[in-house]
């Protein structure tokens, strides 16, 4: 039989379904009588059926094991109840057990009368086993005593006043919030406040809450309870695994804000509630949490707790940028250097000069993560034993070129063929702008050592206008493309 659909949502399946079709995620469509008119592969391959087994059927006909009080569709299309971000298990016809988040949305006609009712969702499934397996491996890792320290080098003033107040930080157990660019060593300066405090012999445990689904950032920090919810296991979550030692909360902004009122009350009380669980529980734990964005915007945007953050700010840890601390790059780089030599199965000497000039001058908006990613690639590909010969950007560290490798004599030709163009008499207008556009677009990155970012603020336009006009100009026979 076939299913009988509203115009409207006749027009707007023809206009949206292409996008349903390829988006990747579970979709489906009912019309007013609760019949499938949309029903995607990926909700057919979650459900363990065929497609054409339910478009045109009815909901509790496709799926007679659904109680229509317990659907979520059903009851968008009874009540106009919305569900947004919702969380249910249910088995297969096979026996399989979906652990489903969803978001069930009521739709209606320009007139407001309800005419149908659309689903998304994703399966959990794999998260859910993912997490067993990383709090087995963590049980195993964490717990096992710490003993290696990492080294700070530190050679400017500003460094060594952020060495000095975490030095003091690490003698209380008060909680602190280091913030920093991405790449500035936030994890390691946690480290530091760990192995430098009486927690030292205790574990040190890290979370990026940017790197878990937000669906699984809860159970990872509280631990879950056998039969709390369909599917649920006993587990031990970092605030048990890290009892009497340190919590380490790097990119906390990417924390969802319900997750961040319980660690408020975490630091209030010193207790929690497992996932699924109806039994407080107590752990003796400091919190060092680490941003890269600033928490009076992120306030701002209601991403962030004013309450957590002021919480967390009694001991408040600022890490300059690298372009802020010059004395450090050739410190810095002749570590990394030294640390992997071996790594390359040749003996590269120190740096030349040109070399730790263009170190000094680069902005480094990567800091010090990508200060020694361009050392190791630049050290393993080094074709012979010998002083460095070229330091080795990749295309996401924003530079066009390796300007000191190049004869001056060059980049100046360069100049002065976009200098005669401009001058010459038989040009067009355009023409004559484009050559002085060239010109100073070439004269920018040669002072900015090749960093598109420096280059761009010089000229006050964008990241993305300088990389245009480079292609535009074909600029690459005189400095060589991102590489």
């Amino acid at each position: 039989m076939k299913a009988n659909i509203e115009p409207e949502l006749a027009i707007a399946l023809n206009v949206f379904g292409r996008f349903f079709d390829v988006l990747g995620q579970p979709f489906s469509v009912l019309n007013a009588e609760g019949q499938h008119i949309y029903y995607n592969q990926e909700n057919a391959e979650l459900d363990e059926c065929q497609r054409q087994a339910v478009l045109g059927k009815h909901m509790l006909s496709a799926f007679p094991s659904i109680l229509a009080e317990d659907n979520e569709m059903l009851r968008a299309l009874q009540y106009g109840e919305e569900s947004i971000g919702h969380q249910k298990s249910y088995f297969t016809s096979s026996g399989k057990l979906i652990d489903y988040q969803h978001t069930t949305v009521p739709l209606f006609s320009s007139s407001g009368k309800i005419i149908g009712v659309i689903e998304s969702g994703q399966d959990l499934s794999r998260y859910r086993k993912l997490q067993r397996n990383l709090s087995e491996l963590n049980e195993k890792l964490f717990g096992e005593e710490k003993s290696e320290q990492r080294e700070i080098i530190c050679n400017s003033h500003s460094m060594r006043q952020v060495l000095d107040r975490a030095s003091r930080l690490a003698a209380s157990s008060v909680p602190v919030m280091v913030l920093g660019e991405t790449g500035t060593g936030k994890e390691l300066l946690a480290s530091f406040i760990h192995d430098h405090s009486p927690r030292r012999h205790k574990p040190f445990i890290a979370l990026n809450c940017g790197a878990l689904p937000v669906t699984l950032i809860e159970s990872t920090l509280f631990g879950t309870v056998k039969g709390g919810f369909t599917g649920a296991e006993n587990t031990r979550g970092y605030l048990e695994l890290a009892n009497g030692g340190t919590l380490f909360l790097d990119e906390l902004n990417a924390m969802p804000v319900a997750v961040q009122g319980k660690i408020l009350r975490f630091l209030q009380e010193k207790t929690f509630w497992k996932v699924g669980g109806n039994k407080e529980l107590k752990a003796d734990i400091r919190i060092i949490a680490a941003m890269n964005e600033s928490p009076y915007e992120m306030i701002r945007q209601k991403r962030l707790r004013a309450d957590l953050f002021y919480r967390l700010e009694i001991g408040m840890v600022v890490i300059p940028p690298l372009r802020e601390r010059k004395d450090e790059i050739i410190p810095l780089a002749s570590h990394f250097m030294a640390k992997h030599q071996a790594s390359s199965n040749r003996e590269v000497y120190p740096f030349p000069a040109w070399v730790e000039k263009q170190l000094v001058e680069h902005d480094w908006p990567g800091n010090v993560r990508m200060l020694e990613n361009v050392i190791v690639r630049s050290l393993i590909l080094q074709k012979k034993t010998g002083p460095l010969e070229e330091l080795i950007f990749n295309s996401e560290t924003d530079v066009v070129s390796s300007f000191p490798t190049q004869p001056e004599t060059e980049i100046k030709r360069s100049v002065e063929q976009a200098g005669a163009k401009r001058f010459n008499h038989s040009a067009t207008l355009a023409e004559k702008l484009e050559a002085y556009e060239r010109e100073l677009l070439i004269e920018a990155l040669k002072s900015a050592q090749g960093c598109v970012a420096k280059a761009a603020r010089e000229l006050r336009v964008s990241r993305g206008a300088v990389q245009y006009k480079v292609k535009k100009y074909g600029i690459a026979f005189t400095l060589e493309e991102k590489r």
